[in-house]
């Protein structure tokens, strides 16, 4: 709990001192509606199963929740959404990047699930570029969405991370989210369970919220 107030005052303060409110929602979306636009994608897909556990595809399980989430943004008359990929389909990195940058885009959030070596290990991960400073936009997004998700699941909080990533392309606010490991058997039954997809989607869909509310504080009113 101490980590979530931590990270969540300093993502105050960072968007106070910084200004970047008006700005960062500024042209983005429909200019006819007024709504905001945010991109998502689920990671993996088509010839990339990603991780494969015990029968589980993690491309289907992170299409199954970005879809929960689009259908709670799709419910938001201030919001507006583009998937990535609606189905199993194969499709590069940098043309995930590039249908973000093609648009008037406030938000991307890639949703994927997490592997490694060890079945003990569980959580939520939030990363970011390493090529950012803390405090860039980006590293807020980043920290509000993994409290609100591991908030919303109690998952571990493994916190927000820096790595090499292909969202140093983006051209706004980016983060991707490991909402759980498919290695360990606890955690593949609930990333398989509708409800608990539906809890993390609605984590998610809370942070964007949260992060779009601080940051542009007019977003409330709208």
């Amino acid at each position: 709990m101490r980590a979530h107030r931590l990270r969540f005052i300093r993502l105050l303060l960072i968007l106070t001192c910084v200004g970047i409110g008006a700005c960062l929602l500024s042209g983005c979306g429909d200019a006819v509606s007024g709504r905001v636009l945010v991109v998502l994608d689920a990671g993996h897909g088509g010839r990339d199963p990603g991780a494969v556990c015990d029968g589980v595809k993690e491309a289907d399980v992170n299409l199954a929740i970005t879809e929960r989430v689009a259908a709670l943004i799709e419910a938001d008359d201030r919001l507006d959404v583009k998937m990535t990929r609606t189905l199993d389909i194969s499709m590069s990195l940098e043309n995930r990047i590039a249908i973000a940058n093609h648009a008037d885009v406030a938000l991307y959030l890639s949703v994927q699930s997490n592997a490694c070596d060890y079945p003990d290990a569980t959580g939520v991960v939030t990363l970011v570029s390493d090529t950012l400073d803390t405090g860039a936009a980006s590293w807020q997004f980043a920290e509000v969405l993994q409290d609100t998700v591991t908030g919303a699941t109690g998952a571990r909080d493994r916190g927000v991370l820096a790595q090499d990533l292909y969202l140093h392309r983006a051209e706004m606010p980016a983060a991707l989210i490991e909402v759980g490991f498919l290695t360990n058997d606890g955690e593949r039954t609930q990333l398989t369970d509708p409800d608990y997809q539906q809890t993390i989607a609605q984590g998610i869909y809370d942070g964007i919220i949260t992060y779009l509310e601080y940051a542009d504080p007019s977003f409330v009113d709208r």
